[in-house]
């Protein structure tokens, strides 16, 4: 079990995303989307990332809404298709399930929503099973990921804060997962040798190849940072910069949790995505 501190996306003023990976570009992963929270009674900010889940569904983590949800504004920026524009999407409404936040944003409206292969896929694919009437969502059990091949797909590191919502750099992370207790999962930052993620990545897709399609394949994401200690006469173990993060800790979605928040937001969007993109 993990017994360290967890830093949540609004302990550190810094802006810091995916800290030393294989860069990649924003149009080869169109479903990763910036999400931005605001208390607009207190006037603070916080910076995540989500995932498209279908035109007017973002999923992302439930540390973005932290504070007075009452007071909550929020918007997600979306890549616009085939160009280099953004699109700035306000959130209607939300619903925070544990660890998870669904977004229902002002629709996406685009001619052609989503193309499949060999098209980058519009939405994050999900671990859905195919069926004649209807398809059907198969929880993960993150034991069984130990052995998966899996990654974290994030948005390029950025000193400044304002600069996370104009950056357009993705940068690619393959990492070894292991299951700690219930539905979450660590990395330990010495077990990679590319890198790791830090503060604007709370909410950041865990992506595995988990059947025989040798697909990537959503399954969780970004839960949270762990910090090393600090100097022996301090008792903090907050990690004050992303080279002070020892581990990544991610939540699987390993029972109905997550399907279940979909349901209550929009789930026939969600599952008709599911079905045109893929």
């Amino acid at each position: 079990m993990l017994f360290r501190v967890i830093v949540s996306a609004s302990i550190c003023a810094l802006a810091l995303s995916m800290y030393i990976a294989d860069p990649s570009k924003w149009e080869r992963h169109p479903y990763l989307v910036k999400v931005l929270t605001k208390d607009v009674k207190l006037g603070n900010i916080s910076t995540c990332t989500g995932t498209l889940l279908s035109p007017s569904v973002v999923l992302t983590n439930a540390k973005c809404f932290q504070g007075d949800q009452k007071n909550i504004a929020a918007q997600a920026i979306i890549r616009k298709k085939d160009t280099v524009d953004k699109l700035n999407k306000a959130m209607l409404a939300f619903r925070i399930d544990d660890d998870l936040a669904i977004m229902k944003i002002d629709p996406v409206v685009e001619d052609q929503f989503c193309e499949k292969e060999p098209h980058p896929p519009r939405v994050s694919r999900l671990n859905f099973k195919p069926s004649l009437t209807e398809a059907t969502y198969q929880n993960v059990d993150p034991k069984e990921l130990k052995d998966s091949r899996c990654r974290v797909v994030g948005f390029t590191t950025n000193e400044n804060v304002e600069d996370f919502a104009t950056s357009r750099g993705v940068q690619v992370l393959e990492l070894d997962v292991f299951p700690d207790k219930d539905n979450l999962m660590f990395s330990e930052v010495n077990a990679n040798s590319t890198g790791r993620v830090c503060w604007d990545d709370i909410g950041a897709p865990l992506e595995c190849v988990i059947n025989e399609e040798n697909k990537w394949v959503q399954v969780g994401l970004v839960n949270g940072l762990y910090g090393r200690e600090m100097e022996k006469d301090s008792n903090s173990t907050m990690a004050l910069s992303c080279s002070d993060v020892q581990t990544m800790q991610f939540v699987v979605f390993g029972d109905d949790t997550f399907v279940n928040a979909i349901e209550n937001v929009d789930k026939s969007s969600v599952f008709e995505a599911q079905d045109k993109c893929f």
